[in-house]
């Protein structure tokens, strides 16, 4: 299990900052200033926001 974080892809209008992946029940969001510790995701999940961040121009990375 792992916690990522998000953000769009540069655009010229940044800068963007890293937030949170968080889980809801409508699927994934990013965190906002009430809940600043993402969720921990297993593989299949993981997987599953890639592609959902590939298909809507975000950058993902795994943190610490």
């Amino acid at each position: 299990m792992a916690r990522f974080e998000a953000r769009p892809r540069e655009d010229g209008r940044g800068p963007y900052r890293w937030s949170p992946v968080v889980k809801t029940p409508r699927g994934f969001a990013q965190a906002t200033i009430y809940r600043q510790i993402g969720d921990e995701l297993d593989e299949t999940e993981a997987k599953g926001l890639a592609e959902l961040c590939a298909l809507q121009g975000f950058q993902l990375r795994r943190c610490q």
